[in-house]
């Protein structure tokens, strides 16, 4: 057994106390969601920084706990390359989601955006939808299951894959469900299945709010939804459950179903 070194030891004691104060505690279940720029300031080897960060959180959460971390192979799109639940890997989803990916036992069956997870809970991925956004997909699962999102070294705002689920299920205009088909390893045969993606209309001006998803995290914070901590390391941790996201930002897409972009677009072509 490798010993641990005393930069190791402080890391540690001090990450796990830090996610204890923001209410990540036994029988969670996590979505993990990292930036290791920010974790790059820690004297310590970039592998045993990843190993200690999920280590420490499997021990916070238990073996009734579940972590889940996206696993999205958006790379494959419009591409022959055949998706493998258990080999594809992950792409630009970082380190840390690329460990947890070769460590879980489940994986959503879907050859752009998947998510994988290990745990108690984490079957619920077998039991999916194929769109990538829509009800029955994982996000819709994770709201049913209470998911917490954690985010380490990145503001939420910046990661929230979640919003496309909202944007999908409010019925926004500037989005619409494509088709796709595309080969995949299905129980040890290759076949090729219909996939859906909610996308965006490209002939039209529809502009992302600058400042992306900040105006719904502003008022998670207001409300004490939104957790934060700042680990010694200078390290911050972000932690929101899903479920209030949800109703928060769907709140705000019932009064004005523009209102993640900058403006409503003056190019229409949903518009009849």
């Amino acid at each position: 057994m490798i010993k641990e070194s005393a930069i190791e030891k402080k890391f540690k004691k001090n990450y796990l106390n830090c996610l204890k104060r923001i209410s990540i505690n036994k029988n969670k279940n996590i979505y993990l969601v990292s930036n290791l720029k920010e974790i790059g300031r820690v004297k310590i080897s970039k592998n045993k920084k990843i190993k200690l960060i999920l280590d420490g959180m499997e021990k916070v959460i238990g073996k009734n706990g579940t972590i889940f971390s996206p696993s999205a192979s958006m790379n494959l799109i419009n591409s022959e390359i055949v998706f493998d639940l258990k080999n594809t890997p992950s792409y630009k989803m970082g380190p840390l989601a690329e460990m947890i990916r070769k460590k879980s036992k489940f994986r959503s069956l879907h050859p752009y955006w998947s998510i994988c997870g290990y745990g108690k809970n984490a079957n619920i991925l077998n039991h999916v939808s194929n769109h990538s956004y829509a009800y029955g997909s994982p996000w819709s699962k994770f709201l049913d299951l209470d998911v917490l999102q954690v985010n380490i070294g990145i503001h939420p705002s910046k990661a929230v894959t979640l919003i496309h689920h909202v944007e999908t299920i409010c019925g926004v205009p500037y989005r619409y469900t494509k088709e796709f088909s595309h080969k995949v390893k299905y129980k040890n045969k290759i076949v090729l299945k219909k996939f859906y993606m909610s996308v965006r209309y490209k002939n039209s001006d529809i502009e992302k709010k600058k400042k992306l998803n900040e105006h719904y995290f502003k008022i998670l914070k207001k409300q004490n939804k939104l957790k934060e901590i700042t680990l010694s390391s200078g390290i911050k941790i972000w932690a929101f459950k899903m479920k209030d996201f949800f109703n928060i930002s769907s709140n705000l897409f019932k009064k004005n179903l523009y209102n993640y972009l900058e403006k409503e677009p003056n190019l229409k072509p949903y518009a009849r």
